[in-house]
Formats: structure tokens, C-alpha cells, sequence
């Protein structure tokens, strides 16, 4: 008799578990589900992750805060936010998203990425903060011309009326020489997609780790251009490298270390380029200034 009430009551009691059991995964499920709200961007799961990268470089290609999105990033958790932005760009790149490969192509090269697939993908700066040395030369024939045309005015009329009248045909043939300077530019530029507007020796220093040819590469506007592949030859050397992995120094800007004493020539590749060529390094500098440097500014001709 004990036994058969100790059975019913068992059996009471896993039925009564059974019910609970069932009760409280309802209410959970169906009833009170659990919501999350404001979570913080390092709990979530790594394919909402990357969509969060996505709309970090969108973010960022708006409003161009490079601080803002390094604190986005970080509070990913990410163990390296420069490779995973970069992945993303190849993955985005292969799908043929546009938009989105431009966007994380930027976010990746600001933050220091140094990867050739980027450049095609970076928007060019709209100012350029070293477009003095090719314009020193247009700015000094200006001066010159001045002084000239007063002087024969003011002298010739008090000293013969008749003679001023006879006077002014020469004058505006002294006027007519100087825009003849501007037409030099497209005949030393014909045929070549990039010409060559500066090649100056800087000389000996020793703020350099090395011998270096520093490249500008500007556009019609004096731009620094990014992306471009620049041919560099010269003793036993026949190498390219490209321009925009700088962009602290100028969109525009590149730098080539020479390993050995000679003479070097430097050209855009791929282009109907003119060449700098007879760029001399040699052991003249001093143990105090041990390093030589060239500058080279090519601009591209427009058609």
C-alpha cells in the first residue's frame, strides 16, 4: 500500500517538473523572449562585425574623422584592425561592390595600410602643399618688364614735341617679348604624356638614412597624383616604385633609396614619359653630411 502511493507521488512529482519545465520555456520563448538592447559593438558575432567595419569606413568616408573611426574600431576588440579592414576591402572588391571597396580602400590607406591594390581606389586631395618650385620661374620675368616701359615716356616729351610723335611705335614692340615665355612649356611637352619641370641637386645632408631621389608627380593643377608607377634605373638597378604611400609628405610624392654610387635616370613607367636622368651620387659628402639627394617633379601634360 506505501509502495503504491510513493510511486504516485513520484510520478506527481515529474509530472509536476515536466509542466514547470514546459511553462517556463514558454514564457522565455513566447511570451517575455529576452531582448538586447544597446550592446556594446565587442559582444557581437563576427559577421555582424564586419558589418559594422562596412559602416564605419561609410561613416568615415562622409565625414573623413580618422580619430573617430580609430575609437570605432578599437571598441571592436579586433586583434588588427588595419588587416581586417584590408580583408574586408579584397572581399568587397571581388564581390564588386564599388562603393563599399572605395570606402574601406580609403579607411585602410589612412590608417597607414601600405598595399599597391588600394591606390586606384583613393581619392586625390584637392590641395597640395608644395607647388612653390615650379612656379618660381613664371613669377620672374614679371619684375623685369616693368622698369622698362616707363622709362622712355617720361624723358622724350619734355625734349621735343615733334619727337614724341615718332616715339610710341617702338614701345609696344618692347611689350610683345614677354608672352613669348608661356609657349615654351607645350613645345619641350609635345609628344610626352608627363614632362619633366624640375631636376635639382639638394645636395649633401644627414637627415637621411641613405642616398634618395624624391619624386612629385602633379597633374594639369599641380595635384599630387597617387598611384603613379615611376621607373628608376641606374648601375646594375632597373627597378619601379609608385607614388602615395607618403601621403603625409604629398599625395604625389615618392622616394627611392640608391644603394650604390653612380648615375641614376627616373621616368613615370607605363607613359611617354621625359626622363631625369644624370642624377650623380657619388662619395663627395662629408662624413658630417653623408647623404646626397635629388628632386624630380614631373607634371602630366593635358590633351
Amino acid at each position: 500500500m506505501f509502495a503504491g502511493l510513493r510511486t504516485k507521488h513520484l510520478v506527481l512529482i515529474a509530472v509536476g517538473i515536466v509542466v514547470g519545465l514546459g511553462l517556463g520555456l514558454l514564457f522565455t520563448w513566447q511570451v517575455w523572449p529576452v531582448q538586447y538592447y544597446d550592446t556594446d559593438p565587442v559582444d557581437l558575432r563576427a559577421e555582424h562585425k564586419d558589418d559594422y567595419v562596412v559602416m564605419i569606413a561609410a561613416a568615415y568616408a562622409q565625414d573623413r574623422d580618422l580619430g573617430l573611426a580609430s575609437l570605432r574600431l578599437g571598441q571592436l576588440g579586433l586583434e588588427d584592425a588595419k588587416q581586417s579592414v584590408l580583408g574586408l576591402f579584397q572581399r568587397y572588391g571581388e564581390a564588386g561592390y564599388s562603393e563599399e571597396t572605395r570606402s574601406l580602400a580609403q579607411l585602410a590607406y589612412d590608417l597607414g595600410v601600405t598595399d599597391v591594390a588600394l591606390l586606384p581606389y583613393i581619392q586625390e586631395p584637392t590641395a597640395t602643399p608644395e607647388p612653390t618650385p615650379t612656379e618660381a620661374p613664371t613669377t620672374a620675368p614679371v619684375p623685369t618688364v616693368t622698369p622698362v616701359a616707363p622709362t622712355p615716356t617720361p624723358t622724350e616729351p619734355p625734349a621735343e614735341p615733334t619727337a614724341t610723335a615718332t616715339q610710341p611705335p617702338p614701345t609696344p614692340t618692347r611689350t610683345a617679348t614677354p608672352p613669348q615665355e608661356p609657349t615654351r612649356t607645350p613645345t619641350v611637352a609635345a609628344g610626352f604624356d608627363y614632362q619633366l619641370v624640375e631636376q635639382k641637386d639638394l645636395g649633401c645632408t644627414s637627415e637621411r638614412d641613405g642616398h634618395y631621389i624624391l619624386v612629385y608627380v602633379r597633374d594639369e593643377n599641380d595635384r599630387g597624383l597617387a598611384g603613379v608607377e615611376l621607373l628608376a634605373k641606374g648601375p646594375g638597378v632597373e627597378d619601379t616604385f609608385y607614388t602615395g604611400l607618403k601621403p603625409e609628405v604629398d599625395a604625389g610624392f615618392a622616394d627611392f633609396s640608391v644603394s650604390a654610387p653612380g648615375s641614376y635616370s627616373v621616368q613615370v613607367a607605363g607613359a611617354a614619359s621625359q626622363v631625369g636622368q644624370g642624377l650623380s651620387f657619388d662619395d663627395t659628402c662629408d662624413t658630417s653630411t653623408p647623404h646626397r639627394l635629388w628632386q624630380v617633379v614631373f607634371r602630366r601634360v593635358s590633351r
